[in-house]
């Protein structure tokens, strides 16, 4: 590498201590962690995300570390630069109002989305007549994930049978499976706002809501609603101890765009991160018709004990694609 800083990244940091003694971690050096794409197919994206001055603000470049992210560049390095806050940031809304109310459009830097604030985003309005899509704000996942008043009010609510044929499960269901107040931390690694945290939050589960800010930014709204983001990319191993969570949630984030084998490394860290008894909810996973007993078979083979399973047609796609949804409770597997 040429960029200094990256240099001085990777490079072992010794500890200042007597030789030879170690730190209450067991070390006597603190060597970095940088993904193996950082220094081959990224290292030219790499070098000019760490191409900064030192002290400085950062460059406006979030978009870059994102590309970085998702392409095996991960976990980033550290920057020594002051990350750019909103020219005019306002204050949040108060915990008590700010759940299902649209946040302050100031509070977000703009500069690389299409949509420049966020009831443009919450909006059903064509935008520069373009027609009624999600392309038209920058992004196709959960289109109406910022209508907080519209669509996303009823999310884990109610059924709607009209577009799911029954895939949904509400949330009093699925703790009604486990006696009262054992479900109580968990994560949800989908692509979303953080309602599925914010309905949670209604029940006295906390919920920790894992995303990226694919067009939009997620990870920005879910904190200006008063709840915990976690911006994690697929390739990262979750950042949680063993055998410690209670429930881990994901809706439109496993599709069948992902490989088995990549497929099988998330579901094996997903159970390492449940405590025996948790539950794994599996919301509306799709694939084509076609490919539903290749990709069951990586759910199944965790033998976990069925509560709710439900393979049905998408309606939208004239039954060459199926819906999975389930809620699974992790075996205890004593030693």
């Amino acid at each position: 590498f040429g960029v200094e800083e990256i240099n001085k990244y990777l490079l072992p940091r010794e500890h200042r201590l007597e030789p030879g003694k170690k730190n209450f971690m067991g070390g006597n050096a603190t060597f970095p962690s940088v993904g193996l794409a950082c220094a081959t197919s990224m290292k030219a994206e790499l070098e000019q995300y760490m191409d900064y001055d030192v002290g400085d603000y950062c460059p406006d470049d979030w978009t870059l570390g994102q590309k970085l992210l998702v392409h095996g560049c991960d976990p980033l390095p550290r920057r020594r630069c002051l990350a750019r806050a909103p020219q005019l940031y306002q204050k949040p809304l108060a915990a008590n109002e700010s759940l299902w109310r649209i946040p302050d459009s100031r509070n977000v830097r703009w500069n690389n989305y299409k949509c420049k604030n966020f009831e443009c985003l919450a909006g059903n309005k064509p935008k520069n007549g373009t027609s009624n899509s999600s392309s038209s704000k920058g992004f196709y996942k959960c289109s109406e994930c910022f209508d907080l008043l519209g669509y996303e009010k009823s999310r884990w609510v109610t059924v709607n049978l009209s577009t799911s044929t029954a895939a949904d499960f509400r949330i009093s269901d699925v703790l009604a499976l486990k006696p009262a107040g054992e479900i109580r931390i968990g994560v949800d690694f989908s692509v979303g706002t953080g309602t599925f945290a914010a309905r949670m939050k209604e029940h006295n589960v906390t919920i920790i809501s894992a995303t990226l800010n694919l067009g939009a930014p997620f990870n920005e709204m879910i904190a200006l609603r008063g709840l915990v983001p976690l911006y994690l990319s697929v390739n990262q191993r979750l950042p949680f101890f063993d055998n410690t969570l209670d429930i881990l949630h994901t809706t439109l984030f496993l599709d069948g765009w992902i490989d088995h084998i990549l497929l099988d490394y998330i579901l094996f860290d997903w159970d390492r991160v449940l405590r025996p008894g948790g539950l794994l909810w599996i919301d509306r996973f799709f694939c084509p018709k076609q490919d539903i007993d290749d990709y069951l078979y990586f759910f199944l083979q965790l033998h976990y004990k069925k509560h709710l399973w439900v393979v049905t047609p998408k309606l939208d796609k004239d039954g060459k694609e199926l819906f999975f949804s389930a809620v699974l409770e992790k075996p205890p597997r004593p030693f």
